[in-house]
C-alpha cells in the first residue's frame, strides 16, 4: 500500500491537466497488475535464475578497495619490531611468520629516529618492509613462495661536482647564501679558511671566493651535500687555493698548493661572523676610565650569548671572575702561548679549570660582565707572557702533505685545479656573452 501511495502522489504532482491525471493512473494500474495480494513482486524461474550471486563478487574485481597500504614509522622511545607492526595494524600471523623467518634479527636493533616503511593489505597481511637504518642501507623483507625473504641492502649512490662563484658584498655567509650555496658549505668554507683569514676584519666588498663541492644524489634527488673539493679565495690582492686530499691515514684534510696544510694550531677568529668594535692598541683611551690605557687584545662585537670558541687546542688555566675582564676563560696551548677570553656572560661546563679542550670548541657566551659598555669579547693572545696583536701574529703550521704522499698529493691538487679553472673560464665567456 505504501508503494500505490507515493505512486499516486507522484502522478498527482506531474498531472497539469486532467488527461495527464488520468493517463497516470493508467499506469498505476498496469504495475498494480504485476503485485499479488501480498504487494510481492511475481518473478518467474528463469528470472531467479538470472539474479547475481553476491557471494561470488570477488575483491579483486575493484582494484581501487584492493590496493595495498603504505605507512612510514619513525622509532620512538621504547619501540620495538612488534609494537610498530602492531602500530602497522599487521595481523598476528603475519607478526608471527616474521619472526621466524631467516635473518629476523636483522630487524631487532632498531634505534630512535630510524625509519620502517611498511606496506600491507586490507587483511594486515604484510606483503613488504623496508627498515632504513642509512638513507643508503637497511634491511629489506620481501614475501616469497608465502614466506617473508629477509636481507640487508645497500643502496647507489651518485656524486655530482658542483661549481659556485661569489664575489662579496656584505659577508661571507649572507653572500654566499644569496649564490644559493647550502649552510653547511659555507661553514666549510669558513673552517678551511678560518685559520688564515679573519672573516670580519680582513674582507672588503669585491673580494671573491669560487669553489667546487659535492653533491650526493640518490634516484636523482640531493639527499645531503658533500665535501668542498678545491676553493680558491681572492682577498685584499691575494689568493689562496686549498683543496682535500685523503691521505694514507685515513684523515681527509685541506693543503696548500705546495703541500702545506691550511690548519694551523691557531684560528684566525674567536667569534663567528661578529665585527670587530676595538682594534690592539697600547695607546687607546679607556672609554670607562677616560685615560689612556693599552687595549691590549681585540674586541668583537657579537649578541648576548653567541658562541666564543677556543682558538687552539690547550688546558684551562682559569674559569673565573676577574676584576674588569669579568667572566674570563684562559688557555695555556703550550710553554709559548696562551689566549684569554673575557666579559663573557656565561662559562661553558667544558671550560672548567684543569680540563682540555679542542680547537673550535665553545668555551663560553658573549656578555658584558666586568667593565664593558655593551656585549662583545675582547680577545688577547699572549706570547712567551707577552701580549701580541692576534689580528697580526703569524701561527704555526699543523704537520704537511707526508713526504711519501706529495707526488699523489701534487697530481691530485693539478687535476682539481684544472677543474676549477676550467669552470672560472666558461663563466667569464658566458658574462661576456
Amino acid at each position: 500500500m505504501k508503494l500505490i501511495n507515493q505512486l499516486y502522489k507522484f502522478a498527482t504532482l506531474l498531472a497539469k491537466k486532467r488527461s495527464i491525471f488520468l493517463i497516470g493512473c493508467f499506469f498505476i494500474l498496469l504495475s498494480l497488475s504485476s503485485l499479488n495480494f501480498n504487494g510481492t513482486p511475481e518473478y518467474k524461474e528463469s528470472t531467479l535464475q538470472n539474479q547475481i550471486n553476491i557471494a561470488k563478487i570477488s575483491i579483486n574485481d575493484y582494484p581501487e578497495i584492493n590496493q595495498d597500504s603504505k605507512q612510514v614509522i619513525i622509532v620512538k622511545r621504547n619501540d620495538s619490531l612488534i609494537s610498530i607492526l602492531n602500530r602497522a595494524n599487521i595481523n598476528r600471523e603475519s607478526i608471527k611468520k616474521l619472526i621466524r623467518a631467516k635473518n629476523s634479527k636483522l630487524l631487532t636493533k632498531i634505534k630512535i629516529g630510524e625509519k620502517f616503511i611498511i606496506k600491507s593489505n586490507m587483511s594486515g597481511d604484510l606483503k613488504e618492509l623496508i627498515y632504513q637504518k642509512q638513507l643508503t642501507k637497511g634491511v629489506e623483507v620481501k614475501l616469497l613462495n608465502a614466506e617473508y625473504l629477509v636481507k640487508p641492502y645497500k643502496r647507489e649512490t651518485e656524486i655530482m661536482p658542483i661549481y659556485k662563484k661569489v664575489v662579496i658584498e656584505e659577508s661571507l655567509y649572507v653572500d654566499g647564501l644569496k649564490a644559493k650555496i647550502p649552510d653547511s658549505v659555507i661553514m666549510d668554507m669558513a673552517y678551511i679558511y678560518g685559520w688564515d683569514i679573519d672573516f670580519t676584519y680582513d674582507l672588503r666588498p669585491g673580494d671573491s671566493y669560487s669553489l667546487i663541492y659535492e653533491e650526493i644524489l640518490l634516484d636523482g634527488e640531493r639527499i645531503k651535500n658533500g665535501d668542498i673539493l678545491i676553493a680558491k679565495f681572492y682577498f685584499q690582492g691575494k689568493e689562496l687555493i686549498a683543496t682535500r686530499f685523503d691521505q694514507e691515514n685515513g684523515k681527509s684534510e685541506y693543503f696548500s698548493p705546495n703541500g702545506d696544510n691550511m690548519k694551523k694550531a691557531f684560528l684566525r677568529s674567536p667569534v663567528n661572523f661578529s665585527y670587530i668594535s676595538s682594534r690592539y692598541n697600547l695607546k687607546r683611551k679607556h672609554p670607562i676610565l677616560y685615560k689612556i690605557k693599552a687595549h691590549t687584545g681585540v674586541d668583537y662585537a657579537a649578541a648576548k650569548g653567541s658562541p666564543v670558541i677556543a682558538t687552539g687546542d690547550g688546558t684551562i688555566s682559569y674559569s673565573s671572575l676577574k676584576g674588569g675582564y669579568g667572566n674570563l676563560v684562559e688557555i695555556k696551548h703550550s710553554e709559548d702561548y696562551a689566549t684569554r677570553y673575557a666579559h663573557l656572560n656565561k662559562i661553558h661546563k667544558r671550560a672548567s679549570l684543569g680540563k682540555k679542550v679542542k680547537q673550535g670548541e665553545v668555551i663560553g657566551y658573549v656578555g658584558k660582565t666586568g667593565m664593558a659598555t655593551g656585549y662583545h669579547l675582547h680577545y688577547e693572545f699572549h706570547v712567551n707572557g707577552r701580549h701580541t696583536n692576534p689580528l697580526t701574529v703569524k701561527f704555526p703550521n699543523a704537520k704537511p702533505v707526508e713526504k711519501n704522499e706529495l707526488k699523489n698529493y701534487t697530481l691530485n691538487f693539478l687535476s682539481r685545479k684544472k677543474m676549477i679553472d676550467n669552470y672560472e673560464k666558461l663563466e667569464s665567456r658566458n658574462e661576456e656573452i
